[in-house]
């Protein structure tokens, strides 16, 4: 099987050829560390999380870089605004940042690269455009000519003659032309800066990226991704600027996620409609918010809504409700040796990776999933000695088991995610436990005394509250539902 991407680049699926065989190099831009992250940023943070674990599980190796910008306008007047220096604001909120995402159980990035880390690469990038006559100084301030780059606007599909006609372009009178962007700008008085050739100063936004993907991955390499929102003009920028200074291709593949939206607008701080990662995690249970993400396809919108988290909480209970059966299962028979059952419930394992081969769409994989997850229940559900079902059953829940690994969705106690979840729905819907148990217990009583009809209706109060009262072989249990 060959795995597919859709490439911004060409508006095509291109299969899949990394630079060096087995081995793929992966390039996401990371967030501007200004204030504590939201959930868009980890809408991304996510996504390029199970690519990286998807590639790691068809046998490459992944050097992934996340980068974070630590030095910029909005750092520097936020640092203002609280009396401190710049690099100990985006400091603290990177280790902010790295929290957060570890909530969500995003694995580290091989690579996390600091702007202030790499201004020797950046200004010597910077040398080798003016060298090369791509670029110029100018008072302090060193401009990109956009024009000496023929194929500029090649990822967005935008011409300078258009853009140039736009209400956008910055005016700007040491520009020799008004498209020209910033690789270095000259310090304002107590601002932080860096020496330079062409004086005090810090580098644009632009060309931190690319001076950071070159040193940690090469002039060429293979994925590039980032939100949609980034494709102009930051990642042109990084195309022109890049090639230009290198005279190779910069990635060769450019891949870019949807964004996570409220009523149809992009959430972001600068329009207050966001609901920052720590916040979100007190409200939603982690791994609903991976679930609800993963459940579309990575380059689609997400509206955010009560519904999307609601739905991911039904799918997980039962996700984890099986697992945890999966559980007993291996408890139950730890000898037994797992065998594929009839082709006809194990052909969906190959559909899956079919599916996330198919330019990483989990959310056609989670559909996918679904059927072998309704394999293993009709198999558990069947009668005669469940001995006999064991190795099919163990066969199903180990891939089960292993492609929700791929989502960051495959607890090592499913009973105690089930809990966690419990009490997330517990608050959300203000229950009092006591009073469930109340319930549950006066249940129990009328049961053993054969008052069925009037346990029935404590039962329906239970429901009607929410929640779901199971009798296992092990007692009664309870389940709130969302």
């Amino acid at each position: 099987m060959t795995i597919t991407l859709y490439d911004t680049l060409t508006q095509t699926k291109k299969p899949f050829s990394p630079v060096q065989a087995g081995k793929v190099t992966l390039y996401a831009c990371g967030v501007t560390v200004y204030d504590l992250c939201h959930i868009g940023h980890a809408m991304q943070a996510i996504i390029y999380d199970v690519i990286r674990r998807y590639l790691e599980f068809r046998g490459f190796e992944v050097i992934y870089v996340r980068n974070y910008t630590d030095v910029d306008d909005k750092i520097i007047q936020r640092a203002q605004e609280r009396g401190m220096h710049p690099l100990d604001l985006s400091a603290e909120m990177i280790q902010a940042c790295e929290s957060d995402l570890d909530l969500l159980e995003v694995q580290p990035a091989t690579h996390s690269p600091k702007v202030s880390e790499f201004m020797p690469q950046i200004t010597q990038m910077i040398e080798t455009l003016i060298q090369n006559g791509h670029a110029y100084a100018a008072s302090g301030d060193v401009y990109f000519r956009v024009r000496s780059f023929g194929r500029y606007g090649c990822l967005s599909n935008r011409r300078c003659e258009d853009l140039q006609a736009g209400s956008r372009v910055e005016v700007n009178p040491l520009k020799e032309d008004p498209m020209d962007f910033a690789l270095w700008k000259s310090a304002k008085p107590g601002e932080v800066s860096w020496s330079s050739p062409w004086g005090e100063g810090r580098p644009g936004w632009h060309i931190e990226c690319s001076a950071m993907a070159v040193a940690l991955l090469g002039e060429t390499f293979d994925i590039h991704g980032g939100g949609k929102d980034l494709i102009f003009p930051h990642h042109e920028n990084e195309i022109a600027q890049s090639e230009c200074a290198t005279g190779k291709p910069f990635a060769n593949y450019w891949i870019h996620n949807g964004l996570l939206t409220v009523d149809g607008r992009k959430m972001s701080k600068s329009l207050n409609n966001f609901l920052t990662i720590r916040d979100a995690v007190a409200k939603y249970h982690p791994h609903t918010i991976r679930y609800a993400i993963l459940s579309h396809q990575y380059g689609t919108n997400i509206d955010f809504s009560e519904k999307v988290f609601y739905d991911a909480y039904q799918r997980l209970i039962y996700l984890y409700t099986l697992l945890a059966k999966l559980q007993e299962l291996e408890d139950q028979f730890p000898d037994v040796e797992r065998q594929a059952p009839a082709p006809e419930d194990a052909e969906w394992v190959e559909k899956f990776r079919q599916a996330m081969d198919d330019d990483f769409n989990s959310a056609a994989a989670f559909g996918v999933l679904s059927a072998g997850c309704k394999a293993f229940n009709d198999l558990l559900a069947q009668s005669g000695k469940l001995k006999n079902r064991a190795p099919q059953l163990l066969w199903l829940g180990r891939h089960i088991r292993e492609y929700l690994g791929i989502f960051g969705l495959a607890p090592g106690e499913p009973k105690t995610k089930l809990a966690e979840i419990n009490q997330y729905l517990i608050r959300s819907k203000g229950l009092d436990v006591a009073w469930v148990e109340d319930q549950i217990a006066e249940r129990q009583a009328l049961r053993q005394n054969k008052k069925y009809e009037e346990a029935d209706q404590v039962r329906q109060r239970l429901i009607e509250r929410g929640v779901l009262v199971m009798d296992t072989p092990n007692g009664t249990t309870w389940q709130v539902q969302p």
